[in-house]
């Protein structure tokens, strides 16, 4: 895969001065007393995260800093939040950036004599909450052309813009105003590194087949990036805040794949994110097998792992039922073992988009019939229709991405997937959610569900064929104090590293 990076992409330097004045301060004052920054340091998780785990504390209102230092972020802060800081006795670390200081200074010069303060950008932004607070929060704030009829005729304006808005639209509010007959004094505050990078991002989109976009959800620059980049590729950008985010399965059908970055994303997170992209083979298919015990999680997260690769999760229930459905629509004898076997190996199931379609047809809602759940088992448990089904899940994992969870997924069905995973935890945790899940739709005791897994894993792991044993090569996660998100989360970190891997070779 040919992978571009925007000429101007990631940190800007306000951004990267508030995060080293962070990490000089958290070090100078290990004994001297806490180290606060007032909100988030800047817009990224993991950024914040890695700083929380130095020692840097969040918070969301000065009198939540008993002593200590307070660092104003890039974002800047109200006129009065100084004034909180200083009554409490706080030392100050002021990181606010320069062009945002230089708003802060035009607002309130030109509030002083009286002007109205419009200013472009989002009200809810903590730059744009910033600057009003240095015009009394009498500041005018607009985010689209057709709120300038909100603006009064008769006064004197003194117009600025948050730094990361679109310069397009400070030109199309300007467009709308310069017809008035009144005194406007303008200011494009825009930042420049903002303007280089939404140039760049604008041409790199259109000559990519798609565009990734990486940094923090809450970032308004980085949001500001994807929708520049959606204005050339509307179905073909993906907002991301670290690799692992990647839809590979979308991408990995791409010729060439463009990488920008907001100004909050470090650079290690731009390179992580081309690495792994450079390592994709256009065309490749993968594969992720999941076995491991009853009640280990398996389907919950093979469902996620499948949703956020944006792979195909192969449902072997679904199509036993299927295959069910399609022999009680032929009205074939459920006791004539040796038809059910030739539909087996007649019958055409796919899979896509959690739907299951059968000759073509979608029959997601129908093989949920009752008819279909009384019969289901009995057709299952047939040893030819399970190698019927082999055949065909392994043909839908040859054409396509897949996830499948089961007992002998690993060793049976795709001996040779990308990523093996055999997870389980304590037959003790295993019962637990098993409990958690039955208790209210049934009566049953804890100690009954864990007799039943208990005799479901003797039962699995001593059967005659194909018993419940990891594969030689899966690599085994033990979930018993993870949460869901965090198992998928380490599939993907696996699934990932593995790609890198097989690019080496």
């Amino acid at each position: 895969m040919n992978v571009l990076i925007a000429e101007h992409a990631g940190f800007c330097f306000g951004v990267e001065k508030a995060i080293e004045k962070a990490y000089e301060e958290i070090e100078a004052n290990v004994i001297s007393g806490p180290v606060y920054s007032l909100g988030p340091i800047i817009h990224n998780h993991q950024v914040v995260e890695q700083l929380e785990s130095k020692g840097l504390k969040t918070i969301n209102e000065i009198s939540d800093a008993e002593y200590g230092t307070v660092i104003i972020r890039s974002h800047g802060v109200p006129e009065i939040t100084y004034k909180e800081i200083e009554n409490r006795g706080l030392r100050l670390v002021d990181t606010t950036c320069p062009f945002v200081k230089k708003i802060q200074r035009i607002v309130s010069e030109h509030h002083a004599k009286g002007h109205r303060i419009i200013i472009i950008g989002n009200r809810t932004h903590p730059e744009v909450i910033g600057i009003n607070g240095w015009c009394n929060d009498e500041g005018l704030v607009i985010s689209e052309p057709h709120e300038v009829g909100n603006i009064p005729e008769n006064d004197t304006l003194c117009v600025v813009a948050q730094t990361t808005m679109p310069i397009d639209l400070f030109k199309s509010i300007k467009n709308e105003l310069t017809n008035r007959n009144q005194t406007i004094h303008w200011y494009n505050t825009i930042c420049l590194a903002t303007q280089d990078r939404q140039q760049t991002a604008h041409d790199l989109a259109g000559k990519v087949g798609a565009m990734v976009v990486i940094g923090g959800k809450h970032s308004s620059n980085t949001k500001k990036l994807a929708e520049v980049c959606r204005g050339y590729l509307p179905n073909g950008t993906y907002l991301i805040e670290k690799y692992t985010d990647l839809p590979l399965g979308l991408l990995s059908e791409e010729e060439s794949v463009g990488i920008t970055a907001g100004a909050s994303t470090p650079k290690k997170a731009i390179e992580d994110t081309m690495q792994l992209l450079r390592a994709v083979s256009t065309g490749e298919k993968w594969q992720v097998a999941i076995d491991g015990p009853a009640g280990a999680g398996k389907s919950t997260i093979a469902r996620q792992l499948a949703d956020r690769l944006h792979f195909i999760y192969i449902d072997t229930g679904a199509m036993y039922r299927a295959l069910t459905w399609y022999i009680i629509n032929n009205k074939c004898d459920m006791q004539d073992v040796d038809q059910i076997i030739r539909l087996a190996h007649s019958v055409k199931i796919d899979l896509k988009e959690d739907k299951v379609y059968l000759d073509g047809k979608d029959v997601s809602e129908a093989i949920r019939s009752l008819q279909v759940t009384q019969h289901v088992s009995a057709v299952a448990g047939i040893k030819d229709v399970r190698q019927a089904m082999v055949k065909l899940q392994q043909e839908i994992a040859k054409k396509n991405h897949v996830v499948m969870d089961g007992r002998d997924i690993g060793t049976v069905v795709l001996p040779e997937a990308s990523l093996k995973v055999f997870l389980t935890a304590t037959v003790e945790e295993r019962a637990r959610r098993r409990f958690e899940e039955l208790k209210n739709k049934t009566e049953t005791s804890y100690d009954e569900v864990k007799e039943q897994i208990e005799a479901r894993d003797h039962a699995d792991e001593t059967r005659e064929h194909d018993p419940l044993i990891p594969a030689n090569d899966a690599v085994q996660i033990d979930s018993t104090r993870l949460s869901i998100e965090e198992v998928v989360e380490k599939i993907i970190l696996l699934f990932c590293d593995r790609i890198k891997q097989r690019s080496r070779k």
